[in-house]
């Protein structure tokens, strides 16, 4: 039999969804993360969920390269630079990181000492004004080498106009350089804006080796346990690479997990008959949000991970914040309460654990509220009931309250967070919250669901059939994908259109060879076609599709004016318009088919299988707990009430109610904000 596994390692717990192509039939798993290596939960869930003498292909989103980045653990890396040039990923675009106050603080990849300057230099036209200067260029290698560095990023002014030098500088770094850990910026983003090419140059280059380290790691234990065959790794852009390209690409892997879930719930809207969609995946330790609008995920064009490191890689338009099931709760000196972003994490982990966790968390306040069993978390955990409690008493105390009241008060708080975080992304596009169906999932996302859905007045609330394993059924489904682009930045008035024509071939050539190298069939590979345009003197760009690259300049200005106006509301008179870069998106559909069917008939447990009490809005209800396994289509749920399966729990607050579909969805409604 031949099976797909989808892996995505969390801070938390890592899922595994296994799908076999032949009889359709799904396997899913999760185990804990091992803070220790990642690599020992990914091959322990795989081995755990099937043979991997059965397994076809595996394809892997990891939280490897965004916790580094967040957490500035990643390499150490140097950055070799045109003269006058160092301090750009330092001085950046002139923002601050609060709105109100000089206040924050900001704290670059790589530290001064380590940024060293070369003469040399060419012009915005390509034109050669100072040769590179090999003598100090090998004497700056040697410098970053003294010093311990292990990863070098290489940024030279106008690279992407004129990459000669660096292809010189980079054959000289190669000579000395014990490591292929050597990043070019005209390879890494070949575009125009020299702080946003310096800054994801730089990202790239100090994930790079832990990303190497890592799936070698992970490649060497699968083929010790007996497998060979396909390893991809999923990307921000919701595509999968080769492990070979996804390490020399790191900076594209950045969000990897999110992005399949955003994928997953893009497929379940769709089978659901649903085309606006706010995906939100709340796992252990983060929430993220991606908006989908009409089937396509949005993209950004440019993303902060942190204040002042943006990168400009094509990615899905996912928001993070700090919050999941193991987040923290605690009081700051002002007795005001917070929850996270820190999080207990899977070991020690929430206090219900019974792992030796101290600190109150998400999870401990939804078992002491009754919305959570923690022996459906983890059959056989020792109960920790008691350490609950007493730590939300103590919290209560400081709060003037009771237990179940603090911990009432930091669900609310989290759920307010989360909902913010949607409203914002929502907002920012000029879109209307109410009227998305919301697809929550992860670990922790059915359970805020219907509280977060309330805060926004959304009316429908979409829990597909394994919530806690959506991102890693995403991997499953993820196409392969490959983004380029190439920088113009000339007025349209003064553009060749045969110019254009000319780099879209050269950009098509590039990723066809990115594509040969993972074993893709040029036949298989759709070319998507897309220029970045702007007003002159704007710095925004405006993004728009192109039918082929066969296209002349006015139909160029005619979609941007198009586009602006549908975005904005107004197009301006006679102001020049500019094509900024050129874009080129090449997929390849893997022709996984995945079928999902509910159960058929009413179910036997439709009146749930027991009772317990669960507390809402300042004082406990009877609920009704069931068994998702036993609910067939047609079912009605009325909150409140508590719907358990092996990979998450559902809860349908008061007021709201359940119904499960023909595919075993769980569709929640609430009739006062429709």
């Amino acid at each position: 039999m031949a099976w797909i596994a989808g892996i995505d390692v969390g801070g938390t717990f890592t899922d595994v969804v296994l799908v076999n192509t032949e009889t359709h039939e799904i396997r899913i798993r999760k185990v804990p993360t091992s803070a220790r290596n990642q690599a020992e939960s990914f091959l322990r869930g795989l081995t755990e969920t099937g043979d991997l003498r059965e397994i076809e292909a595996i394809v892997h989103g990891t939280t490897i390269g965004t916790n580094a980045l967040l957490e500035r653990k990643g390499a150490r890396t140097g950055l070799i630079t045109s003269q006058g040039f160092r301090d750009v990923i330092e001085l950046g675009r002139r923002t601050r990181p609060f709105d109100y106050g000089l206040t924050g603080s900001f704290e670059p990849l790589v530290p001064r000492e380590y940024r060293l300057e070369i003469p040399e230099r060419v012009d915005a036209h390509g034109n050669t004004l100072v040769a590179l200067d090999e003598a100090a260029l090998r004497q700056a290698t040697r410098v970053l080498l003294d010093a311990g560095i292990e990863s070098v990023a290489l940024v030279f002014l106008h690279s992407y106009e004129a990459p000669d030098h660096e292809l010189a500088a980079g054959r000289v770094i190669a000579e000395l350089w014990p490591n292929e850990y050597v990043s070019l910026s005209h390879r890494i983003l070949p575009e125009i804006g020299e702080f946003e090419r310096a800054s994801t140059t730089t990202i790239n280059a100090y994930l790079q080796p832990l990303l190497h380290r890592y799936l070698a790691d992970v490649d060497k234990r699968l083929r010790s346990a007996g497998y060979a065959r396909s390893l991809r790794v999923m990307l921000s852009n919701g595509g999968a690479l080769n492990v070979t390209n996804a390490a020399r690409n790191a900076c594209r892997t950045v969000l990897s997990g999110p992005a399949g879930g955003a994928i997953a719930a893009t497929w379940i809207g769709r089978q659901f008959g649903a085309d606006h969609i706010i995906s939100a995946d709340m796992g252990g330790t983060s929430f993220d949000v991606a908006v989908i609008l009409d089937g396509e995920p949005q993209l950004a064009d440019q993303k902060e991970f942190s204040y002042g490191i943006p990168s400009r890689i094509p990615m899905i338009d996912i928001e993070t914040i700090g919050a999941g099931g193991g987040s923290i709760i605690y009081q700051d000196k002002a007795r005001i309460l917070h929850v996270g972003p820190q999080s207990a994490g899977s070991d020690p982990g929430p206090i219900s654990y019974a792992r030796g966790g101290r600190l109150p968390t998400i999870t401990d306040a939804n078992v002491l509220l009754g919305r959570l069993d923690i022996q459906e978390v983890l059959p056989g955990a020792p109960d920790a009931g008691p350490g609950v409690r007493d730590a939300f008493e103590k919290l209560g105390k400081g709060l003037g309250t009771t237990a179940e009241g603090a911990a009432d008060a930091a669900v609310r708080v989290v759920d307010l967070n989360m909902a913010g975080t949607i409203r914002k992304i929502v907002l920012g596009r000029g879109l209307d919250a109410r009227n998305f169906v919301l697809i929550p999932f992860g670990g922790a996302g059915p359970l805020h669901a219907c509280s977060i859905a309330e805060n926004l007045r959304i009316s429908r609330v979409l829990i597909p059939n394994w919530p806690g394993v959506t991102s890693a059924l995403g991997c499953v489904l993820a196409d392969i994908r490959y983004d380029d682009t190439w920088t113009l930045h000339e007025r349209l008035s003064q553009l060749d259109a045969s110019r254009v024509r000319a780099l879209f071939q050269t950009m098509v050539d590039r990723v066809m060879a990115v594509l040969r190298e993972d074993g893709v069939a040029e036949d298989k590979i759709t070319l998507r076609y897309e220029a970045a345009l702007q007003y002159e003197g704007q710095t925004h760009r405006v993004i728009v599709p192109l039918p082929s690259p066969d296209i002349t300049v006015d139909d160029l200005a005619k979609a941007y004016l198009n586009e602006y106006r549908l975005r904005y509301g107004v197009t301006v008179d006679d102001v020049p318009i500019r094509l900024v870069n050129l874009r080129l998106r090449a997929t390849a559909p893997r022709g996984i088919d995945v079928k999902i069917a509910g159960k058929k008939g009413s179910g036997s447990d439709a009146n749930g299988v027991s009772r317990a009490p669960m507390f809402f809005g300042g004082r406990w209800h009877d609920a009704a707990i069931y068994d998702r396994a036993s609910l067939g289509e047609g079912v009605v749920v009325e909150g409140p009430a508590r719907i358990s399966q092996s990979d998450t729990t559902t809860l349908v607050a008061p007021g709201w109610t359940a119904k499960v579909d023909g595919r075993g969805n769980l569709a929640i409604t609430h009739e006062a904000f429709e």
